[in-house]
């Protein structure tokens, strides 16, 4: 293939060196015959014979060779010219059509800059920059790590509402940090919530504000020993189970919940003897669990954390009678 387009190539270059070539010396054979022949029969009309008038003509034209290589060279100069300025413009236009793609490939493929990127707020990333930071400690003040800490953040740009959810884990210090989050020009909400084994589900909500937001502080408080067994409706466990904790309401009266969108790092499935560890209410609580048995949807099951007892049963909500099969 390379070496077709070569040969291409080559012929285009050295065209007016054998087409125009080629084609001139056979007309300008072809009219200094006609001339010739042309003055010798006028000489033979005034009385010589053939022979003479032939070598007269010849005389009279001069040295045949050195008439027909000077017509070449004119001819072909100018053949030449007109070739090479079409080689010229071809050339341009390549070259012109090159660069044409190449800016719109740039163009295509460059973000654009960072001044015009939306954030997942749905302002600008130079107008979000607000941080959710803080620390979480227990109840005797030393720091917990690897605590999970998620956070909603709710905006309202002129595009439509946001809502994005974000996740961390605190640092061996108790702190975390979620960067970038929110635009403090702007209204936005946040809905944060600290969970931690063995201790109490505890969240707090930022109602609609603009400004920059301090850092929260969680103080977390010891639970209880919550399991959750799960079983068929013939009483053998069930293992595989998801559930997470969804809401717990405090001796005063405050709610405390996890965001749906915000709950994967803290879903947990049950064992094998059906039991999953759910360490983060305290006894005589109301409590919503999601919950979803194998198959099935997500559903919440509201309960109340038993005073006496360290195990709640759940099994799947029975089929309805109108169900099909």
């Amino acid at each position: 293939m390379l070496r077709h387009w070569f040969r291409t190539l080559i012929s285009y270059l050295r065209l007016p060196l054998i087409a125009h070539t080629d084609r001139e010396l056979h007309d300008l054979r072809e009219e200094i015959e006609f001339h010739l022949s042309s003055s010798a029969a006028d000489h033979h009309s005034e009385g010589m014979d053939p022979r003479q008038s032939q070598q007269t003509a010849l005389e009279q034209f001069g040295d045949v060779k050195t008439v027909v290589d000077d017509c070449c060279h004119v001819s072909l100069s100018r053949h030449l010219f007109w070739h090479r300025l079409h080689q010229l413009l071809t050339l341009g236009l390549v070259v012109a059509m090159g660069w044409l793609i190449w800016i719109y490939f740039l163009s295509e493929n460059q973000p654009p800059p960072a001044s015009t990127q939306l954030a997942a707020s749905g302002y600008l990333e130079s107008e979000t920059t607000g941080d959710i930071q803080g620390t979480v400690v227990a109840e005797e003040g030393q720091p917990l790590s690897e605590t999970h800490i998620l956070a909603v953040v709710k905006t309202w740009p002129p595009h439509g509402y946001r809502q994005n959810s974000y996740t961390a884990l605190t640092r061996p210090d108790g702190t975390f940090l979620i960067e970038n989050v929110y635009p403090p020009g702007q209204e936005y909400e946040v809905q944060i919530a600290a969970i931690a084994d063995a201790h109490l589900l505890k969240s707090e909500y930022v109602s609609m504000r603009t400004g920059t937001l301090d850092p929260f502080h969680f103080q977390l408080t010891r639970s209880a020993g919550l399991v959750l067994h799960f079983e068929s409706n013939a009483g053998t466990p069930l293992s595989g189970v998801n559930a997470f904790p969804f809401e717990r309401v405090d001796q005063n009266g405050q709610e405390h919940c996890i965001y749906f969108c915000s709950a994967q790092p803290v879903v947990r499935q049950s064992n094998l003897e059906g039991n999953l560890p759910m360490p983060h209410f305290l006894p005589g609580e109301q409590v919503t669990v999601y919950v979803q048995f194998p198959g099935g949807e997500w559903q919440t099951r509201e309960l109340t954390v038993p005073a006496d007892s360290q195990s709640l049963i759940l099994t799947p909500e029975p089929a309805s009678p109108f169900d099909d099969g």
